[in-house]
């Protein structure tokens, strides 16, 4: 039968749902903060820097007419000096042909007045650049003939310059006409980009230590709602494999009233489901196994390749001897099985085979193929006994009846010789000797049927004790003739100590025993009668030097009507009783009787009584 509910579960993951929902909340906060601080910047970047133009561009257009509304240049200086420029803002005062005339700074406790063209400065007039923007650098320095031309023509402009070399950090100016048609001069205002990068620059390392902390929380957040979350999945999936295990407890630790929960509640539902089937598939199992272990039928289950899937204790003893495995007869069995498989029959198949002395019958049926299995079930019957009983019978019958026959012909014809006067008076004796053979032949055949039937109903023994020394002495006496006539040796020991058996029964033993071993012991042989030793029992043997008898006839040599050599025992007249008498009588004095044989060396029967049980019972009486 297949083993139920064993499974070998391997993990497969590296990645546990606590590190996983780790990473999805990081990436999560770092796309947010990453994309939202980009857009951020980009957003704030350019509406900062147009802001910034458009501040620098109203301031430069409301001193441009200030200064409109004053006529003389020593004025409007004068009043530059009370102009307050916003934080970082430089102002540079240009005539209408680019000359300076004026550099303010809100950083200058007073106006500067120099006096240069616009290209004087291009080739980094005051100072150049050096590691980016440079103090020294003035609006004027970033403030083209293009521009300039741009605002003479009454323009206001605001733009984000490069230096006037083509290189070196931006500048916001702004540019505002002093006077209409003509212009006059133009207020041309500058401011550093630098503080608003840095303030963007600030803002960006918030996001980035925004971003940092968030990703703690979301460390935190995701070890919390582990423990919440993947802890009471953890203890579902230990309670899930130990279910793939065959452990079906329940799972414990589960408490929350969530979806999670839930699944527990179902996964210990399915559990007591799963082990109430498998103890259900179980009792099946061993239910079955039991009907056909106890099946006294041997019973094989044959693959189609002649595999033996299944077969129970009564087939493996076909096959088998003291535990150790006879190929050639499983073999021979497994050979006849599958002859029998390719007969084109769908229903059951009949056949009788001969296993060495066993006959057994064969009912042989397809199996219905289940998950890739399939092939034959056979039932094996062994008929050995009966067909042995029927024969037996057939025989006994036609052994009485020759029996019977005989004698009564010889006994007939003879009489009816002696009384037709055929034969003479002198031989009439010898005639008349042998229809008494003939009589007491069928007496003896008479009183055997009588013997078996006498034990079989279950008579009561006259036991009495016996002293096997003078037992042993009537057996010598009693047998040395014949051996002698044989020409046999026969060897019979001294016997020791007592025994409570019925004489009668006993001596019919031995002679049983002794008829046997001198009738299969050639000329020169030796028979011998000896008792050994032992406690609580007295074990007496008889050994003769025969022929032996084959090991498979054994097991069936105490039968009734058992003949290991008919064509013998029919001329010596035996009818296969005696040795069935024989263990009859020993079981009847609660003994037992074994042979031990060797073919061409002899055999030899041990008779084995209870010695200490017979002397109490004795005792008792």
């Amino acid at each position: 039968m297949p083993e139920i509910g064993v499974y070998s579960v391997k993990t497969r993951y590296t990645w546990t749902i606590s590190m996983k929902l780790w990473l999805a909340l990081t990436l999560l906060i770092l796309i947010v903060l990453g994309g939202l601080g980009v857009t951020i910047t980009w957003l704030f970047s350019d509406f900062y820097l147009q802001q910034k133009l458009d501040s620098l561009r109203t301031e430069a257009t409301e001193i441009s007419t200030q200064l409109a509304n004053v006529y003389s240049w020593n004025e409007r200086l004068s009043l530059l000096e009370t102009f307050k420029l916003t934080s970082g803002t430089q102002m540079v005062l240009l005539d209408a042909q680019g000359n300076i005339l004026v550099i303010s700074s809100s950083n200058l406790n007073s106006s500067q007045a120099l006096q240069g063209h616009i290209s004087g400065y291009l080739g980094g007039f005051g100072g150049g650049l050096i590691g980016g923007w440079s103090r020294n650098l003035r609006p004027s320095d970033f403030f083209t003939n293009q521009y300039l031309a741009q605002v003479l023509s009454g323009k206001t402009i605001s733009i984000k310059a490069l230096p006037a070399n083509g290189s070196g950090q931006t500048m916001l100016l702004a540019a505002a006409p002093v006077g209409t048609k003509p212009v006059q001069g133009v207020v041309l205002l500058g401011s550093s980009p630098i503080p608003l990068q840095e303030s963007i620059a600030t803002f960006r390392r918030l996001i980035l230590y925004a971003s940092l902390i968030a990703v703690l929380l979301a460390t935190i957040v995701s070890l919390i709602f582990a423990r919440q979350v993947t802890r009471p999945l953890a203890l579902m999936q230990r309670g899930a494999t130990r279910m793939a295990k065959g452990d079906f407890l329940p799972i414990q630790g589960v408490t929350s009233k969530d979806e999670i929960g839930e699944l527990a509640e179902v996964l210990n539902c399915m559990g007591e489901s799963l082990k109430n089937h498998m103890e259900w598939l179980s009792q099946e199992r061993n239910l079955l196994q039991g009907i056909v272990e106890s099946i006294s039928d041997a019973v094989i289950m044959l693959s189609y390749e002649g595999v033996i899937l299944y077969a129970n204790d009564t087939a493996k003893t076909l096959w088998q001897e003291n535990e150790v495995e006879l190929s050639e007869r499983k073999q021979q069995i497994i050979g006849f099985l599958l002859t029998m498989s390719t007969r084109e029959n769908d229903g059951e198949n009949y056949a009788t085979m001969t296993l060495g002395l066993q006959v057994l019958q064969v009912v042989m049926a397809p199996m219905a193929e289940t998950k890739g299995i399939g092939g034959h079930v056979a039932v094996l019957r062994d008929v050995t006994a009966s067909l042995r009983m029927e024969k037996a019978r057939r025989e006994f019958l036609a052994s009485v009846t020759h029996e019977l026959r005989t004698p009564l012909h010889l006994i007939q014809g003879y009489l009816e010789a002696i009384q037709d006067a055929v034969i003479p008076k002198d031989q009439q004796g010898e005639y008349i000797e042998l229809v008494l053979d003939e009589a007491k032949r069928l007496a003896r055949l008479v009183q055997d049927l009588q013997d078996i039937n006498w034990l079989e109903r279950g008579q009561m023994l006259q036991l009495v004790p016996i002293d096997l020394k003078s037992f042993m002495n009537d057996l010598d006496q009693r047998f040395q003739g014949r051996a002698i006539e044989l020409g046999l040796n026969l060897t019979v020991s001294q016997g020791f100590g007592e025994l409570l058996a019925d004489p009668d029964k006993l001596l019919q033993v031995f002679i049983n025993l002794l008829d046997n071993a001198m009738s299969h012991t050639p000329y020169g042989k030796t028979v011998r009668v000896f008792q050994v030793e032992a406690q609580n029992e007295v074990r007496l043997a008889v050994q003769d030097e025969g022929e032996g008898i084959p090991k498979e006839a054994l097991p069936y040599i105490f039968d009734r009507f058992f003949r290991v050599n008919k064509a013998r025992s029919r001329k010596d007249g035996g009818m296969g009783l005696g040795l069935a008498i024989v263990r009859q009588i020993v079981e009847a004095h609660e003994g037992h009787v074994r042979v031990e044989s060797d073919m061409g060396k002899g055999t030899t029967f041990w008779v084995v009584l209870p010695c200490k049980q017979s002397i109490e019972r004795s005792e008792e009486k």
